[in-house]
Protein backbone atom coordinates (compact mmCIF):
# COMPACT_ATOMS: atom_id res chain seq x y z
CA UNK A 1 0.00 0.00 0.00
CA UNK A 2 1.45 3.62 -1.20
CA UNK A 3 0.82 6.53 0.88
CA UNK A 4 0.26 9.89 -0.34
CA UNK A 5 0.10 12.80 2.38
CA UNK A 6 -1.28 16.13 1.30
CA UNK A 7 -0.44 19.47 3.50
CA UNK A 8 -2.90 21.90 2.31
CA UNK A 9 -1.07 24.84 4.59
CA UNK A 10 -3.40 27.19 6.00
CA UNK A 11 -6.78 25.45 5.75
CA UNK A 12 -9.38 26.13 7.91
CA UNK A 13 -11.70 23.42 8.53
CA UNK A 14 -14.57 25.47 8.14
CA UNK A 15 -14.01 27.02 4.51
CA UNK A 16 -14.31 23.57 2.96
CA UNK A 17 -17.66 22.36 1.82
CA UNK A 18 -17.85 19.05 2.80
CA UNK A 19 -17.34 20.73 6.28
CA UNK A 20 -20.71 22.63 5.59
CA UNK A 21 -19.32 25.47 4.10
CA UNK A 22 -21.99 27.13 2.31
CA UNK A 23 -19.94 28.22 -0.64
CA UNK A 24 -18.66 25.55 -3.21
CA UNK A 25 -15.03 26.12 -2.62
CA UNK A 26 -13.65 22.06 -2.60
CA UNK A 27 -15.85 19.95 -4.86
CA UNK A 28 -12.84 17.73 -5.52
CA UNK A 29 -12.05 17.31 -1.81
CA UNK A 30 -15.86 16.76 -1.43
CA UNK A 31 -15.56 13.69 -3.44
CA UNK A 32 -13.03 11.79 -1.62
CA UNK A 33 -14.74 12.73 1.84
CA UNK A 34 -17.85 11.15 0.42
CA UNK A 35 -15.85 8.04 -0.41
CA UNK A 36 -13.48 8.10 2.69
CA UNK A 37 -13.53 8.80 6.23
CA UNK A 38 -13.78 12.28 7.63
CA UNK A 39 -12.75 13.55 10.87
CA UNK A 40 -14.96 16.39 12.45
CA UNK A 41 -12.62 17.50 14.65
CA UNK A 42 -9.29 17.19 14.20
CA UNK A 43 -6.72 20.01 16.23
CA UNK A 44 -3.32 21.00 15.32
CA UNK A 45 -1.73 20.77 18.91
CA UNK A 46 1.45 22.98 17.72
CA UNK A 47 1.43 26.38 15.33
CA UNK A 48 2.26 27.89 12.99
CA UNK A 49 3.81 25.96 10.34
CA UNK A 50 7.26 25.05 11.76
CA UNK A 51 6.11 23.47 15.00
CA UNK A 52 2.98 22.13 13.41
CA UNK A 53 4.73 20.12 10.92
CA UNK A 54 7.46 19.53 13.08
CA UNK A 55 4.71 17.55 15.48
CA UNK A 56 3.23 16.05 12.56
CA UNK A 57 6.59 13.89 11.54
CA UNK A 58 7.52 13.27 15.42
CA UNK A 59 4.40 12.39 16.77
CA UNK A 60 5.08 14.15 19.74
CA UNK A 61 3.98 17.55 21.60
CA UNK A 62 5.83 20.98 21.20
CA UNK A 63 6.10 20.39 24.43
CA UNK A 64 8.80 17.32 23.88
CA UNK A 65 10.35 18.22 20.74
CA UNK A 66 10.76 22.26 21.57
CA UNK A 67 9.81 23.72 18.49
CA UNK A 68 7.07 25.90 19.60
CA UNK A 69 7.34 29.55 17.22
CA UNK A 70 7.91 30.16 13.94
CA UNK A 71 10.86 31.17 13.07
CA UNK A 72 13.25 31.54 16.22
CA UNK A 73 16.91 30.87 14.80
CA UNK A 74 18.35 29.20 18.23
CA UNK A 75 15.57 26.03 17.92
CA UNK A 76 16.32 22.84 16.59
CA UNK A 77 15.21 19.27 16.58
CA UNK A 78 17.50 17.36 18.50
CA UNK A 79 18.88 14.29 16.33
CA UNK A 80 17.41 11.82 18.78
CA UNK A 81 14.04 12.68 18.13
CA UNK A 82 12.98 10.41 15.12
CA UNK A 83 10.49 11.06 12.21
CA UNK A 84 8.40 8.49 10.61
CA UNK A 85 9.95 9.25 7.32
CA UNK A 86 13.16 7.89 9.05
CA UNK A 87 11.79 4.98 9.53
CA UNK A 88 9.84 4.28 6.60
CA UNK A 89 13.38 4.57 4.85
CA UNK A 90 14.66 2.17 6.84
CA UNK A 91 12.25 -0.31 6.45
CA UNK A 92 12.98 0.08 2.88
CA UNK A 93 9.77 2.11 1.34
CA UNK A 94 10.97 4.82 -0.85
CA UNK A 95 9.98 8.09 -0.05
CA UNK A 96 9.41 11.16 -1.68
CA UNK A 97 8.66 14.79 -0.96
CA UNK A 98 7.99 17.81 -3.39
CA UNK A 99 8.02 20.64 -0.35
CA UNK A 100 10.25 23.30 0.19
CA UNK A 101 10.02 23.74 3.82
CA UNK A 102 13.69 22.98 4.08
CA UNK A 103 14.09 26.82 3.58
CA UNK A 104 12.56 26.73 7.20
CA UNK A 105 14.47 23.80 9.05
CA UNK A 106 16.70 21.41 8.05
CA UNK A 107 15.08 18.35 9.70
CA UNK A 108 12.15 18.57 7.26
CA UNK A 109 14.34 16.71 4.24
CA UNK A 110 15.07 13.96 6.62
CA UNK A 111 14.04 10.51 5.72
CA UNK A 112 13.41 11.15 2.36
CA UNK A 113 15.51 9.02 -0.83
CA UNK A 114 13.89 11.95 -3.15
CA UNK A 115 13.24 15.74 -1.86
CA UNK A 116 12.04 17.72 -4.82
CA UNK A 117 12.91 21.56 -3.45
CA UNK A 118 11.20 23.93 -6.49
CA UNK A 119 13.56 27.23 -6.48
CA UNK A 120 10.36 29.53 -5.35
CA UNK A 121 10.25 31.59 -2.17
CA UNK A 122 7.91 29.25 0.87
CA UNK A 123 4.56 30.84 -0.32
CA UNK A 124 5.40 31.51 -3.82
CA UNK A 125 5.05 28.23 -4.78
CA UNK A 126 1.98 27.14 -6.18
CA UNK A 127 0.17 24.05 -6.70
CA UNK A 128 0.26 23.71 -10.64
CA UNK A 129 4.48 23.69 -9.82
CA UNK A 130 3.64 21.11 -7.14
CA UNK A 131 1.45 19.06 -9.30
CA UNK A 132 4.07 19.29 -12.97
CA UNK A 133 6.83 17.12 -10.09
CA UNK A 134 4.73 14.90 -8.07
CA UNK A 135 3.20 13.50 -11.07
CA UNK A 136 6.13 13.77 -13.09
CA UNK A 137 7.86 11.75 -10.26
CA UNK A 138 5.04 9.52 -9.97
CA UNK A 139 5.13 8.84 -14.12
CA UNK A 140 8.80 8.27 -14.50
CA UNK A 141 8.98 5.84 -10.61
CA UNK A 142 6.05 4.82 -10.23
CA UNK A 143 7.28 1.00 -10.16
CA UNK A 144 9.41 2.27 -7.01
CA UNK A 145 5.96 1.11 -5.18
CA UNK A 146 5.46 0.78 -2.39
CA UNK A 147 6.49 4.45 -1.87
CA UNK A 148 5.54 7.52 0.11
CA UNK A 149 5.12 10.75 -0.87
CA UNK A 150 4.56 13.94 0.64
CA UNK A 151 2.85 17.23 -1.40
CA UNK A 152 3.25 20.80 0.41
CA UNK A 153 0.36 22.70 -0.53
CA UNK A 154 1.34 26.45 0.17
CA UNK A 155 -2.06 27.85 -1.60
CA UNK A 156 -4.31 29.48 0.16
CA UNK A 157 -1.41 30.74 2.30
CA UNK A 158 -0.86 34.74 2.52
CA UNK A 159 -0.87 36.32 -0.24
CA UNK A 160 -4.22 35.52 -1.47
CA UNK A 161 -3.12 35.59 -5.09
CA UNK A 162 -5.01 33.38 -6.87
CA UNK A 163 -5.02 32.89 -11.15
CA UNK A 164 -6.84 35.84 -12.67
CA UNK A 165 -9.92 33.65 -13.37
CA UNK A 166 -10.56 32.32 -9.60
CA UNK A 167 -10.40 36.20 -8.44
CA UNK A 168 -13.82 37.19 -8.24
CA UNK A 169 -15.27 33.51 -8.17
CA UNK A 170 -16.81 34.28 -4.69
CA UNK A 171 -17.17 38.02 -4.80
CA UNK A 172 -19.80 40.41 -6.20
CA UNK A 173 -19.54 44.11 -6.46
CA UNK A 174 -16.75 46.83 -6.61
CA UNK A 175 -13.95 45.76 -4.75
CA UNK A 176 -12.69 49.68 -5.27
CA UNK A 177 -15.98 51.17 -3.72
CA UNK A 178 -15.00 54.29 -2.04
CA UNK A 179 -18.28 53.72 0.15
CA UNK A 180 -16.65 50.48 1.74
CA UNK A 181 -13.60 52.32 2.72
CA UNK A 182 -14.72 52.09 6.41
CA UNK A 183 -14.46 48.65 6.21
CA UNK A 184 -10.16 48.40 5.82
CA UNK A 185 -9.94 50.92 8.95
CA UNK A 186 -9.26 47.77 11.66
CA UNK A 187 -7.07 46.12 9.43
CA UNK A 188 -5.09 48.86 8.45
CA UNK A 189 -5.18 49.96 12.70
CA UNK A 190 -3.50 46.50 13.05
CA UNK A 191 0.39 46.01 13.16
CA UNK A 192 -0.52 43.12 10.71
CA UNK A 193 -1.14 45.70 7.63
CA UNK A 194 2.29 46.83 7.77
CA UNK A 195 3.30 43.10 7.40
CA UNK A 196 1.24 42.77 4.44
CA UNK A 197 1.77 46.16 3.12
CA UNK A 198 3.69 45.04 0.16
CA UNK A 199 0.76 42.63 -0.93
CA UNK A 200 -1.91 45.23 -0.32
CA UNK A 201 -0.66 47.95 -2.22
CA UNK A 202 0.88 46.56 -5.28
CA UNK A 203 -1.11 43.60 -5.21
CA UNK A 204 -4.29 44.50 -4.59
CA UNK A 205 -4.06 48.47 -5.22
CA UNK A 206 -7.17 50.57 -4.14
CA UNK A 207 -9.12 48.11 -2.57
CA UNK A 208 -11.55 49.28 -0.08
CA UNK A 209 -13.85 46.17 0.57
CA UNK A 210 -11.95 43.86 3.35
CA UNK A 211 -15.17 41.64 1.92
CA UNK A 212 -13.12 41.23 -0.98
CA UNK A 213 -9.92 39.68 0.49
CA UNK A 214 -11.30 37.27 2.85
CA UNK A 215 -13.12 36.06 -0.62
CA UNK A 216 -9.64 35.74 -2.44
CA UNK A 217 -9.23 32.98 0.53
CA UNK A 218 -11.78 31.04 -0.77
CA UNK A 219 -10.56 31.34 -4.78
CA UNK A 220 -7.02 30.04 -3.41
CA UNK A 221 -9.62 26.89 -2.03
CA UNK A 222 -11.26 26.63 -5.05
CA UNK A 223 -7.78 26.54 -7.42
CA UNK A 224 -6.36 24.20 -5.13
CA UNK A 225 -9.04 22.13 -4.92
CA UNK A 226 -8.76 22.20 -9.02
CA UNK A 227 -5.37 21.27 -9.22
CA UNK A 228 -5.90 18.03 -6.44
CA UNK A 229 -8.55 17.01 -8.84
CA UNK A 230 -5.88 16.86 -11.57
CA UNK A 231 -3.59 14.98 -9.17
CA UNK A 232 -6.53 12.24 -8.25
CA UNK A 233 -7.08 11.57 -12.43
CA UNK A 234 -3.25 11.37 -12.80
CA UNK A 235 -3.19 8.83 -9.69
CA UNK A 236 -6.20 7.46 -11.23
CA UNK A 237 -4.42 7.19 -14.86
CA UNK A 238 -1.71 5.46 -13.29
CA UNK A 239 -3.76 2.55 -11.63
CA UNK A 240 -2.61 3.78 -8.25
CA UNK A 241 -5.24 5.20 -7.02
CA UNK A 242 -6.49 2.08 -6.06
CA UNK A 243 -3.73 1.48 -4.06
CA UNK A 244 -3.26 4.39 -2.14
CA UNK A 245 -3.70 6.11 1.15
CA UNK A 246 -4.47 9.61 1.11
CA UNK A 247 -4.47 11.85 3.92
CA UNK A 248 -5.72 15.28 3.65
CA UNK A 249 -5.06 17.61 6.28
CA UNK A 250 -3.45 21.16 7.30
CA UNK A 251 -0.96 22.64 9.47
CA UNK A 252 -3.31 25.16 11.01
CA UNK A 253 -6.03 27.25 9.90
CA UNK A 254 -6.68 31.77 9.23
CA UNK A 255 -8.50 34.16 10.79
CA UNK A 256 -10.15 36.03 8.45
CA UNK A 257 -10.97 39.43 10.84
CA UNK A 258 -12.62 36.96 13.28
CA UNK A 259 -11.41 38.53 16.47
CA UNK A 260 -8.94 41.18 15.39
CA UNK A 261 -6.64 39.25 13.64
CA UNK A 262 -6.50 40.03 9.78
CA UNK A 263 -5.54 37.66 7.23
CA UNK A 264 -2.72 35.56 9.45
CA UNK A 265 -2.97 32.67 11.72
CA UNK A 266 -2.09 33.03 15.29
CA UNK A 267 -4.17 33.09 18.33
CA UNK A 268 -5.47 29.74 19.58
CA UNK A 269 -9.41 30.23 18.22
CA UNK A 270 -11.38 27.79 16.54
CA UNK A 271 -10.88 29.25 13.12
CA UNK A 272 -6.86 28.55 13.42
CA UNK A 273 -6.42 25.55 15.17
CA UNK A 274 -9.21 23.25 13.88
CA UNK A 275 -7.99 22.00 10.55
CA UNK A 276 -9.61 19.20 8.17
CA UNK A 277 -8.40 15.61 7.95
CA UNK A 278 -9.44 13.31 5.46
CA UNK A 279 -8.76 9.82 4.86
CA UNK A 280 -9.30 7.89 1.57
CA UNK A 281 -8.82 4.40 0.58
CA UNK A 282 -10.44 2.17 -1.70
CA UNK A 283 -9.01 -1.10 -0.07
CA UNK A 284 -8.73 -0.38 3.40
CA UNK A 285 -11.40 1.52 4.49
CA UNK A 286 -14.95 2.23 4.95
CA UNK A 287 -17.09 4.85 2.42
CA UNK A 288 -18.80 7.84 3.77
CA UNK A 289 -18.15 7.86 7.58
CA UNK A 290 -17.77 10.73 9.85
CA UNK A 291 -15.56 10.64 12.50
CA UNK A 292 -16.87 13.32 15.64
CA UNK A 293 -14.19 12.25 17.79
CA UNK A 294 -10.98 14.71 18.73
CA UNK A 295 -7.99 13.49 16.97
CA UNK A 296 -4.67 15.47 16.48
CA UNK A 297 -1.88 16.12 14.04
CA UNK A 298 0.10 13.10 16.34
CA UNK A 299 -2.06 10.47 15.01
CA UNK A 300 -0.98 10.86 11.37
CA UNK A 301 2.18 9.16 12.02
CA UNK A 302 0.81 6.34 13.50
CA UNK A 303 -1.46 5.66 10.69
CA UNK A 304 0.53 5.46 8.43
CA UNK A 305 3.34 3.02 10.37
CA UNK A 306 0.33 1.04 10.47
CA UNK A 307 -0.77 1.27 7.08
CA UNK A 308 2.11 -0.32 5.50
CA UNK A 309 2.56 -2.94 8.55
CA UNK A 310 5.37 -1.22 10.88
CA UNK A 311 5.39 -1.17 14.43
CA UNK A 312 3.84 2.14 15.55
CA UNK A 313 7.15 3.07 18.61
CA UNK A 314 6.14 3.50 22.20
CA UNK A 315 7.81 6.74 22.30
CA UNK A 316 4.81 8.21 19.48
CA UNK A 317 2.40 10.04 21.36
CA UNK A 318 -0.35 9.85 18.90
CA UNK A 319 -2.77 6.46 17.96
CA UNK A 320 -3.45 5.07 14.38
CA UNK A 321 -6.87 6.55 13.24
CA UNK A 322 -7.92 2.91 12.04
CA UNK A 323 -8.60 2.41 15.83
CA UNK A 324 -10.41 5.60 15.95
CA UNK A 325 -11.96 4.61 12.88
CA UNK A 326 -13.07 0.97 14.28
CA UNK A 327 -14.10 2.10 17.71
CA UNK A 328 -11.13 0.40 19.03
CA UNK A 329 -9.71 3.56 20.71
CA UNK A 330 -11.01 5.10 23.87
CA UNK A 331 -12.75 8.72 22.71
CA UNK A 332 -9.86 11.98 24.04
CA UNK A 333 -11.73 14.01 26.80
CA UNK A 334 -9.61 16.78 25.64
CA UNK A 335 -7.21 18.26 23.27
CA UNK A 336 -4.52 20.65 24.01
CA UNK A 337 -3.11 23.62 21.54
CA UNK A 338 -0.84 25.99 22.00
CA UNK A 339 1.13 28.95 19.96
CA UNK A 340 4.34 30.84 20.73
CA UNK A 341 5.44 33.34 17.91
CA UNK A 342 3.14 36.62 18.40
CA UNK A 343 1.84 35.62 21.02
CA UNK A 344 2.07 33.05 24.23
CA UNK A 345 -1.18 31.21 24.69
CA UNK A 346 -2.77 27.97 24.98
CA UNK A 347 -6.04 26.39 25.11
CA UNK A 348 -7.73 23.21 26.33
CA UNK A 349 -11.04 22.17 24.20
CA UNK A 350 -13.65 19.70 25.00
CA UNK A 351 -16.70 18.59 23.85
CA UNK A 352 -18.50 21.80 25.37
CA UNK A 353 -15.71 24.09 26.60
CA UNK A 354 -12.66 25.90 25.47
CA UNK A 355 -10.45 27.44 27.79
CA UNK A 356 -7.80 29.96 26.82
CA UNK A 357 -4.39 30.89 28.98
CA UNK A 358 -2.18 33.68 27.61
CA UNK A 359 1.37 33.18 29.19
CA UNK A 360 2.50 36.58 27.38
CA UNK A 361 3.39 38.48 24.24
CA UNK A 362 -0.16 39.52 24.40
CA UNK A 363 -0.35 42.11 21.68
CA UNK A 364 -4.98 42.65 21.80
CA UNK A 365 -5.11 43.67 25.14
CA UNK A 366 -7.18 40.52 25.96
CA UNK A 367 -7.76 38.64 29.33
CA UNK A 368 -5.32 36.45 31.26
CA UNK A 369 -8.43 33.96 30.68
CA UNK A 370 -11.08 33.32 28.21
CA UNK A 371 -14.08 31.13 28.45
CA UNK A 372 -15.96 29.84 25.45
CA UNK A 373 -19.15 27.52 25.42
CA UNK A 374 -18.57 26.15 21.75
CA UNK A 375 -22.04 24.72 22.03
CA UNK A 376 -24.32 27.78 22.69
CA UNK A 377 -21.38 29.86 21.05
CA UNK A 378 -19.29 28.29 18.06
CA UNK A 379 -17.77 31.47 16.94
CA UNK A 380 -16.23 32.19 20.33
CA UNK A 381 -17.81 35.66 20.63
CA UNK A 382 -19.07 35.83 24.13
CA UNK A 383 -15.96 35.24 26.85
CA UNK A 384 -17.38 33.51 30.02
CA UNK A 385 -14.89 33.12 32.54
CA UNK A 386 -16.65 35.31 35.42
CA UNK A 387 -19.64 33.62 34.70
CA UNK A 388 -18.00 29.94 34.98
CA UNK A 389 -15.17 30.37 37.40
CA UNK A 390 -15.69 26.63 38.50
CA UNK A 391 -15.21 25.66 34.93
CA UNK A 392 -12.20 27.82 34.37
CA UNK A 393 -10.60 26.24 37.82
CA UNK A 394 -11.30 22.72 36.86
CA UNK A 395 -10.05 23.55 33.23
CA UNK A 396 -7.05 25.09 34.08
CA UNK A 397 -6.13 22.77 36.51
CA UNK A 398 -6.33 19.42 33.48
CA UNK A 399 -4.78 21.70 31.37
CA UNK A 400 -2.11 22.05 33.95
CA UNK A 401 -1.56 18.44 34.77
CA UNK A 402 -1.46 17.37 31.28
CA UNK A 403 1.63 19.57 30.76
CA UNK A 404 3.30 18.53 33.74
CA UNK A 405 2.56 14.86 32.02
CA UNK A 406 4.51 15.58 28.96
CA UNK A 407 7.28 17.82 30.49
CA UNK A 408 8.32 15.88 33.55
CA UNK A 409 11.23 17.41 34.72
CA UNK A 410 11.61 19.76 32.03
CA UNK A 411 11.11 23.34 30.86
CA UNK A 412 7.94 24.84 29.54
CA UNK A 413 9.35 25.76 26.18
CA UNK A 414 6.74 28.17 25.49
CA UNK A 415 7.85 29.88 28.91
CA UNK A 416 11.28 29.26 27.92
CA UNK A 417 10.74 31.33 24.90
CA UNK A 418 8.69 34.12 26.30
CA UNK A 419 11.44 34.69 28.21
CA UNK A 420 13.73 35.76 25.43
CA UNK A 421 11.99 38.08 22.19
CA UNK A 422 9.15 36.15 20.71
CA UNK A 423 9.92 35.75 16.74
CA UNK A 424 6.89 37.44 15.74
CA UNK A 425 7.46 40.66 17.90
CA UNK A 426 11.08 40.98 15.84
CA UNK A 427 9.27 40.69 12.67
CA UNK A 428 6.71 43.25 13.46
CA UNK A 429 9.09 45.63 15.59
CA UNK A 430 11.12 45.94 11.37
CA UNK A 431 7.84 46.38 10.19
CA UNK A 432 6.86 49.23 12.46
CA UNK A 433 9.89 51.04 12.42
CA UNK A 434 10.24 50.78 8.72
CA UNK A 435 7.20 52.87 8.43
CA UNK A 436 8.55 55.45 11.36
CA UNK A 437 6.20 53.98 13.27
CA UNK A 438 7.84 53.68 17.16
CA UNK A 439 7.26 49.81 18.79
CA UNK A 440 6.16 51.12 22.01
CA UNK A 441 2.76 52.77 20.54
CA UNK A 442 1.41 49.17 19.86
CA UNK A 443 3.06 47.26 22.44
CA UNK A 444 4.45 47.28 25.56
CA UNK A 445 5.44 43.49 26.14
CA UNK A 446 3.37 42.13 28.96
CA UNK A 447 4.53 39.23 31.15
CA UNK A 448 2.11 36.60 33.32
CA UNK A 449 4.70 34.54 34.38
Amino acid sequence: MNVLLLALDTLRADHLSCYGYSRKTSPNIDKLALKGVLFERCYAPDIPTQPAYTTIYTSRYGLEHGIVSHGAEEQTLPRDFKIFTELLQNAGFTTVAVDNLAVMKPWFTRGYEYYICPPKPLQFLTADEVNDRAIRWLKFYRDKQPFFMFLHYWDPHTPYIPPKEYMKLFYEGNERDPRKASSMEPFKKSPFYHLMKRWMLELLPEVTDIEYISSLYDSEIKYLDDRLGELFDALDELELLDETLIIITADHGESLTEHGIFFDHHGVYENTIHVPLILYSEEILPKGIKVPHFVEHVDIAPTILETVGLEIPEWMRGRSLFEVVRGKAPPRRFVVCGECTYEARRAIVTEEWKLIKTYGGDLYNRPRIELYNLRRDPQEEKNVAEDFPEVVNELELQMTRWIESILGEKPDPIRVQLGRYLPGHQWLKRALESEGIPWEKWFERQRYI
